[in-house]
């Protein structure tokens, strides 16, 4: 029936064409003769042309004006009595407004039915799209009421993960891997868990529990850790094994078999990359259901999310030009600074001093972070001992304090140096938090009558870029 009516629709065009320009011809001969359809002013047949090509598109206007054409050209041929077929009052005019109208019209036609098939298409996708994230989240929506109905309803557990939670949230770049390992233990019950971190060629043992075997370097992309370094999702040292029995036995490398755990688990950073690795090396038989391993997963997500806003806070940290904690210059902007002075010191033949200061813990067993008391203390001391005219910067770790004193040959910065230590003691003496020692180390830049400047100035500018290039001073960034 439909290809029927198909059928018939595709002869409708051609149809009203013909019909249309019979009847006009019909009846406008009989009102006025041939007249009217030889010399008019508006030519009938092109009313038929515009209707049709307007309605049906390219290919019926343009049959449509063919049509009138050879209607115009016999009512010529039957005034002229058939005598030649070339009648006198023959005109170009018509025929070409013809074709014209039909040609252009019609296309303007097929344009539009273009754009609305494919609005059309466009809106059926959205409807199948829409129809189909209806479907998967009723299907998510029916799984997860079967899960809170099998597991997550058990008060204890739902108490246990939020308390896990919120650790991980308020936890530190530096106590987030005790928070990860302190809330798997407690949530999972394992009884011996670790956490790597990834230091670019091997995986480095940050924090551990429980009693096992295990490295404190493992190869970066052998067996179960490459494996989930890969995949970037939960690896099971079965599954690893039936699949890829090669990596069942990995090496260090000193060549010593490496014993690998049950599971991996990888915790992205802020741009995907695997930063960390929670491994767990025995978790009783009865806590190995995959509603627990899922749950892991969920607990490595959160972890996978604080990294990332840890991460994403140190570097926009280090983008700053000054160090909200001490006021000082970052270590890049810092250098970049002394290197101006340094170039101006040449220029204008003025002595340059840098005095680096080291911070050690007295105490060997401990170690310095940066954010302790002893960096706050600065802003009180610096000011006593420097002018508006010196840079004064940090390392990224906290353990290094650099003065760059402008027109000051050594034996002022060695004055400045005696002044920043007695200063500094007597701080600690008044607030004791830390046993903090110092050391102090004078550079400087003194142009003198005979000194080659240009291979002073190098000497000093090759000893800013080894500070700068320290990995003992944080990482270095090459800047422009």
């Amino acid at each position: 029936m439909s290809r029927g009516i198909r059928r018939t629709g595709s002869f409708i065009p051609y149809a009203e064409a013909v019909g249309g320009i019979l009847i006009l011809s019909a009846g406008l001969y009989w009102y006025a003769g041939t007249e009217i359809l030889v010399n008019p002013r508006f030519h009938p047949f092109e009313m038929v042309v515009l209707l049709v090509a307007a309605r049906y598109g390219f290919l019926a206007g343009t049959t449509t004006a063919i049509m009138a054409i050879l209607t115009y050209y016999g009512v010529l041929l039957y005034r002229d009595g058939l005598s030649s077929v070339y009648p006198a009052e023959f005109s170009f005019l018509w025929p070409s407004v013809f074709l014209f109208s039909g040609m252009v019209l019609g296309e303007f036609h097929d344009d539009d039915r273009l754009k609305l098939t494919e609005a059309r298409r466009q809106i059926d996708r959205e409807r199948e799209q829409v129809q189909t994230s209806i479907v998967r989240l009723e299907a998510q929506e029916k799984a997860l009421s079967e899960l809170e109905k099998r597991f997550l309803l058990q008060p204890e557990t739902v108490s246990t993960l939020y308390d896990v939670g919120r650790s991980i949230n308020m936890a530190n770049m530096t106590s987030l891997p005790i928070a990860l390992l302190t809330g798997i233990v407690r949530f999972s019950q394992v009884d011996a868990a670790s956490i790597y971190w990834n230091r670019g060629a091997f995986w480095e043992l940050s924090e551990s529990v429980g009693t096992a075997h295990r490295e404190k370097r493992v190869p970066l992309t052998g067996g179960i850790w490459g494996m989930a370094l890969q995949k970037k999702k939960i690896i099971l040292l079965k599954s690893l094994i039936e699949s890829q029995p090669e990596r069942d036995h990995i090496q260090d490398s000193s060549g010593k078999p490496v014993s690998q755990p049950l599971f991996a688990i990888p915790v992205l950073g802020r741009k995907g990359e695997v930063r960390m690795m929670i491994t767990i090396e025995h978790i009783p038989f009865e806590m190995m259901l995959p509603e627990r391993l899922r749950l892991l997963e969920i607990i490595a997500d959160w972890a996978s999310h604080t990294l990332g806003e840890l991460e994403e806070k140190e570097s926009v940290h280090k983008k700053l030009p000054i160090d909200p904690l001490t006021g000082l210059f970052q270590k890049a902007f810092f250098f970049r600074r002394a290197r101006e002075e340094l170039k101006k010191a040449q220029r204008y033949r003025l002595p340059l001093s840098l005095l680096e200061i080291d911070f050690y813990a007295e105490d060997p067993n401990s170690t310095l972070l940066l954010g302790h008391s002893y960096l706050e203390g600065l802003r009180d001391v610096l000011p006593q001992i420097t002018r508006d005219t010196d840079v004064n910067g940090t390392s990224e770790t906290g353990e290094k304090l650099w003065i760059l004193l402008t027109v000051t040959d050594r034996d002022g910065a060695e004055i400045v140096a005696d002044r920043f230590r007695r200063l500094f003691l007597e701080r600690r003496v008044q607030n004791a938090v830390e046993k903090v020692g110092v050391r102090a180390l004078v550079t400087s830049f003194s142009p003198r009558e005979g000194n080659d400047l240009t291979r002073l100035a190098n000497m000093f500018m090759d000893h800013l870029t080894t500070l700068e290039r320290d990995p003992a001073n944080g990482i270095f960034e090459a800047t422009t």
